[in-house]
């Protein structure tokens, strides 16, 4: 039977994140490792400056389930000292999208599997977009929750029978905020910049001044992921590649550096 493990950033009682769990373990075994509480926008980041704690260890509803007081990628490297030969992590499904590299980078969700993925393990992250009344609610939202859980589950499955693609070293899977019978699934490649961030200054209470991020959405390039979800109304799946790098941008640097 294959080895699942089911990881995310937004806390082990993400609606979600227990719906994936319960679907998935049908049919292979699942263990699901994740951060105690709210993690997002940690990006790949790992706790090195201090220990983790493991907050919650137990078996239920037909799998292994563990949460801990580190990061989404802790998750990856705690996981494989737990439970060993994990054919796929999975990661999400996360409330928000993230789509494009400016999302990607910053994500817990997707660094999970950016850990994974560098580690040699193939990896999907997976998220829904939400409405801003949703964000960083670690609950996770419901809402087409059952479509969401079944798609992806016939993407891992897929992976588990055929292997990763050629070249290919993880999956971005992005749900639009509001499914429909016309929501096709497309392949897409991810977009460069989704938002621009704009500062708010704003002053508390005590007269002191403090500082807030407002995300403002560009207009996304057609062809790429978030103009799929954001504008069409699609589901976006993107490949990722970790060793982007030819030997011509090597030469190319070479020459940069020799005058």
């Amino acid at each position: 039977m294959y080895r699942v493990c089911l990881t995310n950033d937004d806390g082990p009682r993400s609606d979600g994140l227990l719906k994936l769990a319960e679907v998935l373990s049908k049919d292979v075994e699942l263990f699901v490792v994740v951060p105690d509480g709210q993690r997002s926008a940690s990006g790949k980041a790992l706790t090195l400056k201090s220990p983790i704690r493991i907050t919650e260890q137990h078996k239920q509803n037909g799998y292994t389930f563990v949460s801990h007081d580190g990061l989404p990628a802790d998750s990856v490297i705690l996981a494989e000292s737990f439970f060993e030969n994990i054919d796929i992590f999975v990661s999400g499904p996360n409330t928000g999208a993230n789509l494009g590299y400016q999302s990607m980078l910053t994500s817990g969700t997707v660094g999970a599997a950016f850990e994974a993925a560098i580690r040699g393990i193939p990896a999907i992250a997976v998220s829904r977009e939400a409405s801003p009344q949703e964000w960083f609610d670690s609950t996770g939202s419901t809402r087409e929750c059952e479509i969401v859980c079944r798609m992806t589950k016939d993407i891992v499955m897929r992976v588990l029978d055929k292997g990763m693609p050629k070249g290919i070293d993880l999956l971005n899977l992005n749900f639009p905020c509001d499914l429909s019978d016309t929501s096709e699934l497309v392949v897409t490649k991810p977009t460069k910049i989704r938002m621009h961030n704009k500062v708010e200054r704003r002053v508390d209470p005590n007269g002191r001044p403090y500082f807030w991020y407002l995300g403002i959405e560009t207009d996304p390039p057609e062809g790429t992921d978030a103009y799929e979800v954001l504008v069409k109304n699609n589901i976006s799946l993107s490949p990722v590649i970790i060793e982007f790098i030819h030997e011509r941008d090597i030469e190319t640097l070479r020459k940069f550096m020799a005058d």
